[in-house]
């Protein structure tokens, strides 16, 4: 099949990123013949299987340039357009998004996707976001076959970005199919689009055991007995300290719960029934009111900004437990991830995820903390924010005790979900 897979955002950095990029390597060790448009800053780099056409949309920084910047691409004069509010790059709200803008986006996305579809006469056009990008490819390929897959961000956009509605919705409802990342996810759809259930499929999500497993990890016992082995050759006579290690990737910003978080491990960390721990943040801040909390962390927290996946990875083969405080996701595949690398999970008790792998990891060792009252899509009230930081500390607490007084890690199965399985879902759904 030739399959032509498109998103308006960089394909590497963010969650939806990953899982366009996971489809294209999955569908090519399928031997399927591909192309990708995407949008990326000049001096960007992607990486994709060697077989792979790319065609990059660049967008223009709004406070550097490049002079590596490879220009031979057609330039929106404007940075990346971010589906979440706080992106961890530079970025322009689709709310800002005036009508000439609008146009220039259109102009130089509709010309590169049409090179495209010239050239590689696909069987399946597949966007990413129920958003202004595919609405776009629907008006200007009527003829195509598109899926359009929904990452949860999208469906906040239809909610806060009034003057798109109008522009968005009656092409959406013309795709010949929409895929949602759980059964919640689906029902948010049909009420939004006005669409039947027969025309939305549940395609789940998947993660890279390849990348992402416990391989080399060490139960905290032996890591301990190295520990105590080490400071004897050094004739230290004392009992070996471990701290427990956890974790957090991802954005960090407030809709994410990062301030909630930091509050609490400073909390945690002047409780005297709390073990030693440390903490690693990963990912990118665009978020100022975050970044002033990043410049005063305590030295058991460090923030080692956006990282390669590789190194993501191996962090996660050596922290205990892994947190995700956030107040609006779609299907936040890093729980999986962080599974699979041998952590317990601590994550917000969002819409649809818990079912979705309660279905899927019946074994699943996360810690689920209540969602909080809520004053929009993405931020609680006063009221909600102070019990939902009650809540992260408590269950925090006891899993930094427990994780302190164990000595095994438990692996759940997670071996139902593979970005292999998620993409052959989706195009047996194109069979039918």
């Amino acid at each position: 099949m030739r399959i032509l897979s498109i998103t308006a955002q960089k394909p590497h950095s963010t969650g939806s990123g990953t899982y366009l990029t996971e489809l294209v390597r999955s569908w090519d060790r399928a031997g399927h013949e591909q192309a990708v448009v995407y949008g990326i800053f000049p001096d960007d780099k992607v990486s994709f299987p060697d077989g792979v056409s790319c065609y990059p949309v660049h967008f223009s920084y709004r406070t550097k340039s490049s002079e590596s910047a490879d220009l031979s691409a057609p330039v929106i004069p404007f940075p990346v357009v971010g589906m979440s509010d706080i992106m961890p790059y530079e970025s322009t709200l689709y709310r800002d998004l005036t009508p000439e803008m609008i146009s220039e986006f259109e102009d130089v996305f509709i010309s590169v996707i049409g090179q495209a579809v010239n050239e590689l006469d696909p069987d399946l056009i597949v966007c990413h976001h129920l958003f202004l990008l595919t609405a776009l490819v629907r008006k200007h390929f009527p003829d195509r076959r598109i899926f359009g897959i929904s990452h949860g961000t999208d469906l906040r956009q239809m909610v806060n970005c009034e003057d798109l509605r109008p522009i968005v919705k009656p092409y959406i409802r013309e795709l010949d199919m929409l895929l949602a990342l759980h059964d919640d996810q689906k029902k948010t759809i049909a009420e939004i689009f006005d669409v039947s259930d027969e025309r939305i499929m549940v395609i789940g999500s998947g993660y890279n055991a390849r990348l992402f497993n416990a391989v080399n990890r060490a139960p905290r016992r032996n890591m301990k007995a190295l520990i105590e082995r080490e400071l004897a050759a050094e004739g230290a006579d004392k009992t070996a300290e471990l701290p427990v290690m956890i974790c957090y990737a991802g954005k960090l910003s407030r809709p994410k719960g990062v301030p909630e978080l930091i509050i609490v491990l400073r909390r945690l960390a002047e409780d005297p029934e709390v073990p030693s721990f440390e903490v690693t943040l990963a990912g990118g801040c665009q978020d100022e009111y975050v970044q002033a909390m990043l410049d005063e962390l305590p030295e058991n927290i460090r923030w080692i900004g956006q990282v390669p996946q590789e190194r993501l990875a191996d962090i996660f083969r050596y922290s205990d437990i892994f947190v995700l405080p956030s107040y609006f996701e779609g299907l936040p595949l890093v729980l999986i991830e962080a599974m699979a690398s041998g952590m317990i999970p601590v994550c917000t008790d969002l819409p649809g995820v818990r079912p979705w792998l309660e279905a899927n990891v019946p074994d699943h060792n996360a810690v689920f903390i209540p969602i909080p009252e809520m004053k929009t899509i993405d931020a609680p009230t006063e009221k909600g924010r102070a019990e939902f930081t009650d809540d992260l500390f408590a269950a925090l607490k006891s899993l930094i005790i427990d994780v302190d007084k164990s000595e095994e890690f438990r692996l759940p199965d997670t071996s139902r979900i593979t970005w292999d399985a998620a993409a052959g879902r989706l195009l047996t759904f194109a069979s039918m």
